[in-house]
């Protein structure tokens, strides 16, 4: 919506339609566009606007009632997130649980700013449905719910993601320099990237990060997800992960969940390290320099672009990132030699691969 003059004129892009909004309308659109949920053509809010407003933005396509695949959902509550590439409306029928404040209340924002896609929660039942806009709700039990928001609104990323995304924990050093983890299931990426916390790092994320054409990176602020074994190792962290919920995710694994630095996970940093992991049962970590067209080739099999395709600015993207950035294997067992081993690593110059 954009005001010239006296008028406020209401162009949607989708459609390439314009249309001409009475004051009422124009007063009403910023809460439009934050997710005010309308049933029929009822408002939620009565004091927002009248049913007539709402039928007419509904009949030039601006605005529609959030659904999913059964119809429109009644919305209680809502939490905006901010996840550094999407703005996601997770919208309740109900209050929203104390368990998904916990997981995502760091990554939350205002009203204010449009939203790209939204998540709808309802209760059923003993189960709790959860679906993306017009889709089907999954049923999942309370201790669910949490792990199946997160897959929603990942989901969500990846249709909007307009860079190469990693599957990585990204620790920003105290120097302002970054590095990646990467490793697949069991390597212990999240729990190191949270061990690192304490040791000279800010955890930005444990799981995407999303690497920009420059060759830097920033973290999907999701929370660290710490699954049972790791829940002992970390004693800087016991009174924190002891008092934090217990899920249970859909591949069978209970985890817990600490909030990132949402300021850390979401500034761009260049990479000065990165760091591909190997846990094997030595007695002490082992680091070894890492070939580029090994890890190019690593990083490249754990990536998201959008497509089947890698494109020439997302090698770029890639090439910048290797380009300056020591990379290595780090083998090892034991936690805390291995955070001690990455700490003193990262006090000496970068080094050339």
């Amino acid at each position: 919506m954009e005001w010239i003059g006296d008028e406020a004129y209401l162009f949607l892009e989708e459609q390439q339609s314009l249309s001409v909004l009475n004051g009422e309308a124009a007063k009403a659109w910023p809460q439009f566009q934050t997710g005010v949920i309308c049933k029929d053509d009822t408002p939620c809010d009565a004091s927002i606007c009248t049913p007539s407003v709402v039928a007419g933005l509904r009949s030039v396509g601006a605005i529609e009632p959030l659904s999913s695949q059964e119809g429109a959902v009644p919305i209680k509550e809502t939490l905006l997130v901010d996840t550094g590439i999407s703005r996601v409306l997770i919208g309740f029928d109900g209050d929203i649980p104390d368990s998904v404040m916990a997981a995502f209340s760091h990554m939350a924002v205002p009203a204010g700013p449009a939203c790209d896609a939204y998540v709808l929660v309802q209760r059923q039942s003993d189960k709790t449905g959860i679906a993306p806009r017009g889709e089907p709700p999954v049923p999942v039990g309370d201790d669910m719910l949490v792990p199946q928001l997160k897959l929603a609104i990942t989901e969500a990323i990846l249709d909007y993601a307009d860079h190469l995304l990693l599957h990585a924990a990204v620790a920003v050093h105290d120097s302002g320099r970054a590095m990646l983890l990467v490793g697949g299931p069991g390597a212990g990426k999240s729990t190191l990237a949270t061990a690192l916390d304490t040791a000279g790092f800010t955890l930005a994320g444990d799981d995407i990060a999303v690497l920009k054409n420059d060759g830097s990176v920033f973290a999907i602020p999701f929370p660290s997800t710490l699954k049972t074994g790791a829940w002992g190792l970390l004693d800087a962290k016991k009174d924190e992960i002891s008092e934090a919920d217990t899920h249970l995710r859909p591949d069978g694994q209970y985890v817990r969940y600490l909030a990132v630095d949402k300021e850390t996970a979401l500034t761009p940093c260049p990479v000065g390290w990165i760091v591909f992991l190997d846990r094997q049962n030595d007695e002490s970590p082992t680091l070894s320099p890492q070939p580029v067209p090994q890890t190019i080739s690593e990083l490249i099999s754990q990536a998201w672009s959008g497509s089947t395709d890698l494109t020439t600015d997302e090698f770029g993207a890639l090439a910048a990132c290797v380009n300056d950035a020591t990379c290595f294997r780090l083998r090892y067992s034991d936690l805390t030699k291995a955070v001690a081993a990455l700490g003193d690593f990262c006090t000496e110059p970068v080094r050339d691969n």
